[in-house]
This record gives C-alpha cells, structure tokens and sequence, in this order.
C-alpha cells in the first residue's frame, strides 16, 4: 500500500514539473494549467491503454526494458536542456547555451558522485554532503555573477536559476531512475 502511494506521489511530482515549464510563459497561470492538462491527458490516454491492452497481450520484458530507457533518456534530455528553456526569455546565443548544457551535465554527474558517497559510510557520507552544499550553491553563485545583468533584479535571475535547478534535479533523477529500473 505504502508502495503503491509513493508511486502515485512521484507520478504527480513528474505531472507538476511538466506543468512547471507552462511557468516560463508570457501568461504564467495558463501556461502551467495548459502544460499541466497536456501532461496529464498523456498520462491518462498511456495509464488508460495499459490498463485496457496490458491483460489480452503477453508483455515481452525487452520492450518494457526498451521503453523504460527511452523514457529515461528523454527525461535526461529534458533535464539538460531546461536550464535553456528557463533562460530563453533573455535570448543568450549559441555558446552560452551550449555551456549551460555542460556545466548542466557536470552538475548532474557530480549530483550522482555525491548521492553515491552518501550510500558508502560514514566518512563518506560527509563527503556527500559537502559536494551537495557545493553543488547546490554554483547556480546562486553563477546567477548572481552572470544573469543578474539579464534580469531587473537579483531576485528575478535567482528565481530563474532555482526553477531550472529544481527542473534539472527532478527531470535528471526521475530519468535515471526510470532508466535503471529493474523488470
């Protein structure tokens, strides 16, 4: 039971981080709602089919496995290029963006280093942690130090880097779960 809530839980985490890229639009409320009913229409029609489909055909575990690395990657797609998505309303050319693809994929990399440090010990663990107060102080830091000059405050720019951290973090860990999920 407790299970089966988690999951219901992760699945309307993943529903409102979809929805949160309607927040990067002009109409912030109806982009939200607009992207949120979209995500959720999708959901509903997959959740619908495999409810209907799943007893009549026999599952083959190589789709499921090839389906679930799909969605993995797409989700890990996501999660790199959201930092664009966020910053796109103060048009940076080409070679930021492409910076903020790698230094988005450094981040994520070093995320994974640290949440696997954590899991090893004690000493370890500290480790951990200390990577991930450092982690999570670059995009204030690379807000204030780069954007502030591409937003009217220094609220606006650190606003903007903390929704596409939390878009990086929920999309990149939800895409590497889902990728290296076990049949």
């Amino acid at each position: 039971m407790l299970k089966k809530i988690i999951n219901i839980l992760g699945w309307v985490v993943l529903l409102f981080a979809f929805g949160s890229l309607g927040l990067n639009s002009d109409d912030k409320i109806f982009g939200f709602f607009l992207y949120l009913t979209i995500f959720a229409m999708i959901f509903g029609a997959v959740y619908y089919y495999n409810k209907n489909h799943h007893r009549k055909l026999e599952t083959n575990p190589k789709t499921v496995a090839l389906i679930q690395k799909t969605i993995g990657v797409i989700l890990f797609v996501i999660a790199l290029i959201s930092p664009i998505i966020s910053f796109r309303k103060i048009g940076l050319p080409f070679l930021p963006n492409l910076l903020m693809i790698i230094i988005t994929a450094l981040l994520i990399t070093l995320g994974i280093v640290a949440v696997l440090l954590i899991n090893k010990g004690n000493y370890h663990k500290i480790m951990g942690y200390g990577l991930l107060i450092i982690l999570s102080s670059i995009p204030a830091i690379f807000a204030i130090t780069y954007f502030e000059q591409y937003f009217p405050n220094a609220y606006n720019a650190l606003g903007t880097s903390y929704w596409a951290i939390v878009s990086i973090s929920i999309f990149s860990w939800w895409g590497f779960t889902v990728f290296f999920e076990k049949e």
